[in-house]
Parts: C-alpha cells; sequence; structure tokens
C-alpha cells in the first residue's frame, strides 16, 4: 500500500531520473514509442515538482505540464522557453493513457521531444545545484 508522497525534491528527481533511463533504453532498443512518450511526460513531471518543491511549493496532484511550468515560470521566467515542450509532453499522457484515433507518435517526433526534455531536465539539475 503506497504511503505518504515525498516533498523531498531528491526523492523527485531520482524517480524521475528512472523515467529518463527507461526512455533512454526503449528509444535505443527499438521499443514501445507511446510507453516512451508517456514516460517522457513523467520524467519531466517529476524533474518539475522536484524543482517546486525546492522552491517551497506544495504538492499538488496534477499531470498538466503547462499548469506546473506556470509556477516554475513565477520563479525564474528562463523556463518560459520549455513551455510548448511542456503541451506536447501534457498530451503525450493523454495519449498513452486513453485510446484515440488521432493515430500513431512517430519515433522521430519523441526522440526529437526526448532530447528537448534532456535540456529541461538539465536546467532543473543545475538550477537545483545553485540553489
Amino acid at each position: 500500500m503506497p504511503g505518504k508522497e515525498s516533498s523531498l525534491p531528491e526523492d523527485w528527481f531520482n524517480k524521475g531520473n528512472e523515467d529518463k533511463q527507461a526512455v533512454g533504453i526503449l528509444l535505443k532498443h527499438s521499443g514501445s514509442i507511446s510507453v516512451s512518450a508517456f514516460l517522457i511526460q513523467q520524467m519531466l513531471e517529476k524533474y518539475i515538482k522536484g524543482y517546486l518543491l525546492s522552491k517551497g511549493w506544495k504538492l499538488k496532484r496534477t499531470h498538466d505540464l503547462e499548469e506546473l511550468i506556470d509556477v516554475v515560470t513565477e520563479f525564474d521566467t528562463s523556463f518560459e522557453e520549455f513551455r510548448e515542450l511542456c503541451q506536447i509532453t501534457t498530451a503525450f499522457y493523454f495519449f498513452e493513457r486513453y485510446p484515440f484515433y488521432a493515430g500513431e507518435l512517430s519515433r522521430e517526433e519523441v526522440e526529437t521531444v526526448y532530447l528537448d526534455s534532456l535540456k529541461l531536465t538539465g536546467k532543473i539539475e543545475k538550477s537545483y545545484q545553485n540553489d
């Protein structure tokens, strides 16, 4: 039975890093594109929540990365450059979780988003280390 969610940023970064590693493995070995996309969203959600928790934010249950980036930009407006990435990856969450008629994601699209996501997680890590 799950316990209470941690409010320690490091715990969120560690779980996000597990997702990051899983995506890397899936993409390298031609794994599921839709699962890779879902894990990218999960990775970013955990990194962003870790960042916000380091700023004193009270943990909120949401999978909407654009909602979270709104809060992040209150602390550092330079994160605004990742808004479109957050919109795309939020859609990845729903694409994997629910059946849609829209078609499939392309490997190229998911790989590009993954590389952009690594830029965001790197910026979060750097910001956290400099605090």
